[in-house]
């Protein structure tokens, strides 16, 4: 089975259970209330549902049929009403569970008419689950089409000087597809350009699959106007669909691509450094050259660390080299954060505890960025696209 058939089929199996409590609660909520649970209310409640599950049955029958998943074989309501079930779902749990534990604790030690409480946690999570089924859309459309800016100020380290003004934009996972136009790309570059990036790194995952977009991708990143030019590095998307392709498109695009490569800039009176390494899940950079990369002297008084994965292993070993920054984005921060008990649970952080933000590791800033576009899911929840601006100052 595909890994994305899969990963849709784990989602549908939590969905299921949680609409199956959510049934159970809605019926028992619906008698308790003093209505009758006639035919309206269960259209109510099973005519969501079966629209929630088209997508993952329909891809089970295409794969049955023909041995492969193609997400563009399906209509786009029908994806994007899976994945707001899947929201709409998994926020509605915090009402079920808060149902569950006050309702008997109120019962037993408010002294009040246990009817009348009753009614009242009856009506009350009908409202709540009529404003989570409106707010969830709202905001997952909201999420879905804003870019969010990220300031950061990177203070060089004791002893350490930069005594030029710099600003380094990071931006990561365009995902050039059906889903991720030239509209929106163009959005995200003029909110890269407005912030007049000194250097720009790219890291990774230029398009989502196939060869159609990668045009479309490299010509929306050359739009973006920096002082000493864009780095691109490879993302496992990239690399699947083949790192030489992508990168004779970008570089005939003007873009340079630092596959396993150093590149210094002169910023003025400073010198600056930047590695771009592929580590990925199907390729890692061997150890040899990540060395000889890192420890490579160049009179530099910064060095840049961009790679599309920030390993645990790339993480020490940028510490140990001294890297200033490491710039890296997998995760798309998340894409799809659901609050359960005010925990924003996502599965990217089975893979890593560096989902979404920046850390400061000793003197080297770890930034992992949200990306513009979509894998798997082509929605965001609690996660929107990002533009990270980093500038960089002394203490």
């Amino acid at each position: 089975m595909p890994w994305s058939l899969r990963m849709i089929t784990y989602a549908s199996v939590l969905m299921v259970i949680g609409l199956a409590w959510m049934g159970f609660r809605y019926f028992c909520t619906v008698k308790d209330s003093g209505l009758k649970p006639g035919t309206q209310f269960r259209l109510l409640f099973s005519l969501p549902v079966l629209l929630f599950l088209a997508y993952p049955v329909g891809g089970h029958i295409q794969f049955w049929f023909t041995g492969s998943f193609n997400l563009t074989g399906f209509p786009h309501f029908m994806i994007y009403l899976f994945w707001y079930g899947v929201v709409f779902t998994g926020v509605s749990i915090n009402w079920l569970i808060l149902h569950d534990l006050f309702r008997p604790l109120v019962s037993r030690f408010s002294g009040a008419d246990p009817f009348r409480i009753r009614i009242i946690f009856a009506v009350g999570f009908l409202i709540l689950l009529s404003f989570t089924a409106l707010w969830t859309g709202g905001k997952m459309v909201w999420d879905s089409n804003r870019i969010s800016i990220q300031e950061l100020t990177y203070t060089m380290p004791a002893g350490e000087e930069f005594n030029e003004s710099l600003t380094i934009v990071h931006i990561a996972d365009i995902h050039a597809d059906e889903f991720t136009r030239a509209e929106t790309m163009g959005r995200y570059v003029d909110v890269v350009n407005a912030a007049m990036p000194d250097i720009v790194i790219i890291a990774g995952d230029l398009i989502t699959s196939g060869e159609d977009h990668i045009e479309a991708g490299a010509e929306a990143m050359s739009e973006i106007e920096s002082t000493h030019g864009v780095f691109f590095v490879m993302g496992d998307h990239d690399y699947w669909v083949g790192s030489n392709l992508i990168e004779e498109v970008l570089v005939r695009h003007g873009i340079m691509v630092l596959e396993d490569a150093n590149a210094y800039i002169d910023h003025g009176d400073e010198r600056i450094k930047i590695t771009g390494v592929t580590e990925l899940y199907s390729r890692r950079i061997p150890a040899s050259r990540l060395d000889e990369l890192l420890y490579e002297e160049g009179g530099e008084s910064l060095h840049i660390l961009g790679s599309h994965q920030a390993s645990e292993r790339l993480i020490h070993e940028a510490r140990e080299a001294g890297v200033h920054q490491l710039l890296g984005g997998p995760t798309h921060g998340g894409q799809i954060r659901v609050p359960i008990l005010f925990y924003p649970v996502t599965a990217a952080r089975a893979e890593t505890p560096y989902v979404i933000g920046s850390w400061q590791m000793g003197d080297m800033l770890l930034n992992i960025n949200n990306g513009l576009g979509y894998t798997l899911a082509p929605v965001r929840y609690n996660a929107p696209a990002q533009v990270s601006v980093i500038r960089v100052g002394n203490m």
